[in-house]
Order: structure tokens, then sequence, then C-alpha cells
């Protein structure tokens, strides 16, 4: 399995976490027992960083081999950026 086959299954995670999430949020809206929102508010807070966290992984994985190009005068030392 190489690194980009390996960050589609990090998204089709992400995919599945989303919808999720997507689930509690609506109940969320929907639920008029103040114990209730509580209780779904706990269990979307660790599914929005597991999402958060799938997605960046599967972003680095996917862009792994491409070729890093430093922005412009990085690593330069200090620019001056007054006008002349």
């Amino acid at each position: 399995m190489t690194l980009y086959e390996l960050s589609l299954e990090y998204e089709q995670t992400a995919a599945m976490l989303r919808g999720r999430i997507s689930e509690l949020e609506r109940a969320l809206r929907e639920a008029g027992d103040e114990q209730h929102r509580i209780r779904l508010d706990r269990r979307l807070r660790p599914l929005r960083a597991m999402y958060r966290d799938v997605r960046g992984v599967a972003r680095q994985l996917n862009g792994y081999y491409r070729k890093y190009t430093p922005r412009r005068g990085a690593g330069l030392g200090p620019v001056d950026h007054r006008r002349r």
C-alpha cells in the first residue's frame, strides 16, 4: 500500500466522521431537553477533534511525495521590505 492509498483511506474515515458529526449536530439542534443537549455536545467534541486530525493526516500523506519549494525569501536571512 502506498502513502497515497493510505491517504484515501484516511479521507474515507474523515467522511464517515463528518457524517456522524452532522447527524449529532442535527440531533443537537432538535433536542429540547438541556441534559440531552449536554450529552450530545460531549459526544461531538471528541469526534470533531478526530475529524480534524484525520483530515490533517490525509493531507500530509497525500502530498508526501510532492517536491517542497520554499517561499520566496525563505531561509535567506532577514528580508528588508522597506521601499527604496
